[in-house]
């Protein structure tokens, strides 16, 4: 490695997907950025996904299986935290880099030290949803932003997503993604307590504090399918209550304006309305989560301020 040519470290948090890894790693390997440490962070699979991942015959694949099974997003923590890059991409097992996908976000992110977060549109290929119009519904959410540019004022994004209510995410999954190490170490990581928008607000707090890189045009491939933890979490709502525990950790954000408090108070304050309403209805079918309660138990200790982290930290 080289000041011209640090080191990026590919996390691929992955559980179960021996239909997958080996593409997933085929594209990581035939980066045209080589400088590369490409970390496999298994969850406790049960297939031969680990397997599969050693088979590919490159030095620069780590191959880190975890004892025991993690939450995912727990495992995306573990991912970052394995890693040496000083930056950090993420490549879901199921999907796709484009060739130049690192070369190209790297190449953006050194143009200006203050960005934290770069990203691309992704192909979205869908295969044996249940919903197959999710592609056309979902291929660039980009464009909801009012503009953007090849360098942007991350502070002015963050402002466009607090008023349309952080209802969706604009910027995409995580492999859509690359992130500088600094900006982790100056936010923290990926709150494990939600579920399916740990992303959205990871990218959030990081636009909050740096600029933001937009390459525009596609990097990546989003594969959406019936097998997808987005998909999982989605037909048992496991992601019920994710909407207060965003913006709790947006609330945490210690330099924001008096105007983008308030609003992001009145947010949650609507969010638990729709969450109690939510309990109540799994209370009648017979099926209450601990969640509320969980929640409760936060905010009674954050009222003591005694609150818990909600970002776990990065420590290099």
């Amino acid at each position: 490695m080289s000041a011209d040519r640090p080191l990026v470290s590919v996390c691929i948090p992955v559980y179960n997907a021996e239909r997958w890894i080996a593409g997933a790693l085929d594209s990581a390997v035939g980066q045209t950025y080589e400088e590369l440490e490409i970390v496999v962070a298994d969850n406790a699979s049960t297939d031969g996904t680990v397997e599969l991942a050693r088979a590919v015959d490159d030095p620069r694949i780590r191959v880190e299986r975890a004892r025991e099974t993690i939450g995912a997003v727990a495992n995306h923590n573990r991912a970052i935290r394995l890693s040496r890059g000083a930056f950090v991409k993420f490549l879901h097992a199921d999907d796709l880099l484009l060739p130049t996908c690192v070369e190209e976000m790297v190449a953006l992110a050194r143009e200006d030290e203050s960005i934290g977060l770069v990203f691309a549109p992704r192909k979205v290929v869908v295969e044996q949803a249940p919903d197959p119009e999710w592609g056309e519904l979902f291929a660039r959410p980009h464009e909801y932003f009012g503009s953007l540019e090849r360098v942007n004022d991350g502070r002015r994004l963050f402002r466009e997503l607090l008023d349309a209510g952080f209802e969706a995410n604009w910027v995409g999954e995580p492999t859509a993604v690359l992130l500088t190490r600094s900006a982790l170490e100056h936010v923290g990581l990926l709150n494990e307590r939600l579920f399916q928008i740990a992303d959205l607000e990871l990218w959030a707090r990081i636009m909050a504090s740096c600029r933001v890189g937009f390459v525009d045009h596609v990097l990546s491939v989003y594969r959406h399918h019936g097998e997808s933890g987005t998909a999982r979490n989605a037909r048992v709502q496991r992601d019920w209550f994710d909407q207060p525990w965003l913006l709790e950790g947006l609330l945490a954000i210690p330099d924001l304006t008096p105007d983008e408090r308030s609003r992001l108070v009145a947010l949650r304050r609507a969010a638990l309305r729709r969450a109690g309403r939510h309990q109540l209805g799994r209370l009648a079918r017979g099926r209450p989560t601990a969640e509320l309660p969980r929640y409760v138990a936060f905010r009674t200790r954050a009222s003591l301020g005694k609150a818990p982290l909600l970002a776990p930290a990065l420590v290099s």
